[in-house]
């Protein structure tokens, strides 16, 4: 074992941990699933009710209860009442993806080699569906964990040829871990591409990764909690979860996220990349040797199954998100990793790069350009920043020109650190404007121990909910809200509401004491608000 290789990976992986921490910390609530979910565990936490799932009042039963539990440990641990740090409902995400980097370099290098391995977790923790992934409090980043240790027992299975009874066990303690967090989406990465692969190579896999004892503790860590929520709900958790929400995502684009397919295909080149960079190159040396991977490449024939297996499945279904497909970038990176690595930095590999190198920066450049444009003003730091960004695209074009493989994963590598940073340090100060829910909390906040009661009416996105459900009230009824005498109420309305409030008796002795505009980036509009005090 290479000691001093592994303390640098080590290194290495501590650094990026550190460097996203600071987005963790700095980014507000998201709009819509991310506030949903911390909203679910709050209401979880503040309740003490960890069998039923909901956002104060209304039933959430979308998901399972495992990303509620697990956002609520990470509470438990780390945070305090009123629970609204939304940092550290990031946590399980962020944790899980990096967990994962780990456990994938450590199996990884043991069945191929130190430089795959490291490879491997380069594309995957520089990948911009990674940077998005970690710093947002929903499944997938833990999902990906489970997925990635079940996938990386599979690996150890179909290289050699048999396993363990404790890496049986892990096998099928992830499937349960799996199947609490998501449902049972996670057999897409793992069960159907092995009983394909298992039909090319006419062995039975799934007898060889089969135990009793794994599955009979999948059935005590899964089904009690599906029974309680059955008996708590009524059965409506089955008609939401499965019926309303899985069946509908497959039979029609849901809420606005349809897309044909080709959609995930095209969007690697943007949320794989640096891996995209080499991924043209890599299809086609696929092609070239795929009647030598078809007859004696075990591990490439796989890694093809399950990252084009599910690749396929989610093209077909109508609804698409990019963080679907998710897992099945660790079978990609590992092959593009195989494919440098086997093919020893050769100049061939980056002969069709240019447009994946060129495509990437432009986009984040033209991304980051609107924005300003959009939502803030130009100013020196702007130019100094596109300065900036014109000498690392130059670089980077000038290495893939050279054909320096090293070079290019060095400078792609800086690129996307750099990117990072301007979008928390440079780009996230500017957009104010977006974060209405945060502009909202900030005033209730000023107000609150001199008001007996707070009203928010008019914006009803799951952020606003997230931050003040605690200490506020939406509600759309507020025009029939008979007051006490001398009850000193705060009001925050939208614009449309505020013209029914100046025609109401009841509220004549309100007084507009702020106003200010907001982006609703989840519906596309310009909103006004208007704060009024007695």
């Amino acid at each position: 074992m290479n000691i001093s290789f592994n303390k640098r990976f080590l290194f290495f992986l501590f650094i990026c941990f550190l460097i996203y921490l600071q987005g963790i910390f700095k980014l507000p609530v998201m709009d819509r699933d991310e506030a949903r979910f911390a909203t679910a565990s709050k209401t979880m936490l503040i309740e003490k009710d960890f069998i039923d799932i909901k956002m104060v009042e209304e039933k959430r039963y979308k998901k399972p209860i495992g990303i509620y539990w697990t956002q609520s440990l990470m509470n438990s641990i780390f945070g305090s009442y009123p629970y609204d740090k939304i940092s550290i409902y990031r946590l399980p995400s962020i944790l899980g993806v990096f967990i994962s980097f780990f456990l994938i370099f450590v199996i990884i290098r043991n069945i191929e080699n130190e430089s795959i391995a490291f490879l491997t977790v380069f594309f995957l923790i520089f990948s911009f569906l990674t940077i998005s992934e970690i710093h947002q409090a929903k499944t997938d980043g833990l999902l990906f964990l489970f997925i990635g240790i079940c996938n990386l027992i599979i690996y150890k299975l179909i290289n050699f040829r048999n396993l363990s009874l404790p890496n049986k066990i892990f096998f099928w303690i992830a499937m349960s871990f799996g199947i609490l967090i998501k449902g049972p989406i996670i057999i897409i990465f793992t069960f159907f591409p092995l009983i394909l692969f298992s039909i090319l190579r006419k062995r039975n896999f799934i007898k060889d990764i089969w135990s009793t004892f794994g599955f009979v503790l999948l059935l005590l860590i899964t089904i009690p909690w599906f029974v309680l929520i059955n008996i708590k709900s009524g059965g409506a958790f089955w008609y939401e979860s499965v019926g309303n929400d899985l069946f509908n995502k497959v039979k029609s684009g849901q809420e606005s996220h349809g897309f044909p397919p080709g959609y995930y295909s095209l969007l690697l080149f943007i949320f794989f990349w640096p891996g995209s960079i080499f991924i043209i190159n890599l299809f086609l040396r696929i092609k070239e040797r795929f009647k030598y991977i078809l007859k004696k490449d075990d591990f490439s024939l796989y890694l093809i199954i399950s990252f084009g297996f599910p690749l396929i499945i989610f093209e077909l279904i109508p609804t698409k998100l990019p963080h679907y497909i998710y897992p099945a970038y660790l079978p990609l990176s590992i092959l593009v990793a195989k494919f440098i690595a086997e093919c020893d930095y050769n100049k061939k590999l980056l002969k069709f790069s240019l447009f994946p190198i060129v495509l990437f920066p432009l986009t984040i450049i033209s991304l980051i350009t609107f924005a300003i444009y959009q939502f803030s003003e130009f100013d020196v730091n702007f130019v100094f920043i596109m300065i900036l960004y014109l000498i690392f695209s130059w670089v980077l074009l000038k290495e893939t020109l050279k054909k320096k493989i090293k070079s290019v994963l060095i400078s792609s590598g800086c690129f996307q650190i750099f990117t990072y940073f301007v979008l928390i340090f440079f780009l996230l100060p500017r957009l104010e404007v977006l974060w209405i829910s945060d502009r909202i909390n900030m005033i209730i906040n000023k107000h609150e121990s001199s008001v007996e009661k707070i009203f928010t009416v008019g914006f009803n996105e799951p952020s606003l909910l997230f931050l003040t459900s605690h200490k506020s009230s939406n509600s759309s009824s507020i025009l029939g809200y008979k007051k006490e005498k001398d009850e000193k109420i705060l009001l925050i309305v939208t614009d449309i509401i505020s013209k029914n409030i100046k025609d109401n008796k009841n509220f004549s002795d309100f007084l507009l004491i702020e106003e200010f505009t907001g982006f609703n980036y989840s519906k596309g509009e310009n909103v006004i608000f208007k704060v009024y005090k007695n």
